[in-house]
């Protein structure tokens, strides 16, 4: 079986189209090398002339990575799905003709799937890495099963929102597995896993319409206007304690109906989007300034320097300090000729790459207390 992942011998620096500004992330640890789009969802040529994409097969995969806010817009290949892959948790805006499918955070092993030729527009408000599986729209046309076919036919400009489920992200671990191991043996199923992954989300993403009244009864989601209210106040009152009681009142609901709702929207709890935005916050100051550990702790929230550590290393694997020396050595090793920082074509470390499991609220008016004190 033929796979397409296109290996390259040279580091290069991802970027998104349009603007972006932030702070360099750590380099990643060298590991299996995989093609890198040089912009958003375009899918990587076969040949460096730009000429014709990968003619072997139906399968191209592709990493996307930007290490600071950035923002573009995209119209998908012609004659390709593309699923995309999230291989760690990021804050992230998407849209298309104008209308928002997902604003808000993203988990790692979440995915979302866009018709052939659809235009899409982003705005990342943290650092990003994405996995995209371009299916071939001909390979998608032979599917045995034919009431899901023609659904497919008929999902013309179409862009679907992520989604959770719990058989792609075991897919993705041994999908990622296989793209860093050393072993030939294990890259040669880097193409059947992609595949499923793929079918996967096709089969849920363009299920029949009847199939969402399942999900009649549960909570609606927070609408868009009161979801960025809400993002606003926490941003602007990072270095303050946040209860529960001030996210709902800033956006006119109850505490118990605000918690459900949010929820229901971003796929965390409140105390988790919290602690969230205090750690991004925190890794800038890190970076971009001589700011001591407590001052850090301190500007973004937290009571002590030992509970931010603690947090800290936590969602990101090291601590503050461990943190803010990588950032400085990546800066000190960069090409001076490069102002773009390249920081290799590599998959993320694991430590990197955790899943954030979400915080189960037993009680969302005691979590959001314990986010006052800088959770």
């Amino acid at each position: 079986m033929s796979s397409f992942i296109s290996l390259s011998g040279q580091p290069s620096m991802l970027a998104a189209t349009g603007r972006s500004v932030g702070t360099p992330l750590p380099p990643a640890q060298p590991r299996a090398l995989l093609r890198q789009e040089t912009c958003w969802r375009r899918m990587p040529l076969e040949h460096a002339d730009g000429g014709t994409p990968p003619s072997e097969g139906p399968v191209v995969l592709a990493r996307w990575a930007i290490d600071c806010e950035g923002e573009g817009t995209a119209v998908g290949p012609q004659g390709y799905y593309v699923v995309a892959l999230a291989l760690r948790p990021t804050l992230l805006r998407l849209s298309t003709n104008g209308s928002v499918l997902h604003d808000g955070p993203i988990d790692r092993g979440m995915v979302q799937v866009t018709a052939p030729a659809t235009p899409t527009e982003f705005r990342a408000h943290a650092p990003a890495d994405f996995l995209h599986i371009y299916l071939s729209a001909d390979y998608v046309a032979q599917c045995p099963d034919t009431a899901l076919a023609k659904r497919m036919q008929e999902a013309h400009d179409a862009c679907y929102p992520f989604m959770r489920d719990s058989v792609i992200r075991q897919l993705m671990h041994v999908l990622v597995e296989a793209l860093e191991s050393p072993d030939p043996a294990s890259r040669s199923c880097v193409d059947a896993v992609a595949r499923a992954i793929a079918a996967r989300a096709l089969g849920i993403a363009l299920q029949p319409p009847a199939a969402a009244h399942a999900d009649a009864g549960k909570t609606p989601a927070l609408e868009n206007w009161r979801l960025q209210r809400t993002i606003a106040f926490i941003d602007d009152h990072l270095d303050q304690p946040i209860s529960l009681q001030q996210l709902a009142h800033a956006v006119g609901l109850s505490p118990t109906y605000f918690a459900a709702r949010f929820r229901a929207a971003v796929g965390a709890s409140p105390r988790l989007f919290v602690m969230r935005r205090r750690i991004e916050r925190a890794k800038v100051l890190l970076a971009s300034t001589r700011m001591s550990m407590i001052d850090v702790a301190l500007n973004v929230g937290f009571r002590t320097q030992s509970h931010f550590t603690t947090v800290f290393g936590r969602q990101e694997g090291a601590t503050p300090y461990q943190w803010r020396m990588r950032c400085a050595s990546a800066e000190d090793t960069a090409a001076p000729d490069d102002p773009l920082h390249p920081a290799g074509d590599t998959l993320p470390d694991h430590a990197d790459m955790r899943v954030h499991e979400r915080v189960h609220d037993t009680g969302a008016a005691a979590q959001l207390q314990s986010a006052a004190a800088g959770s």
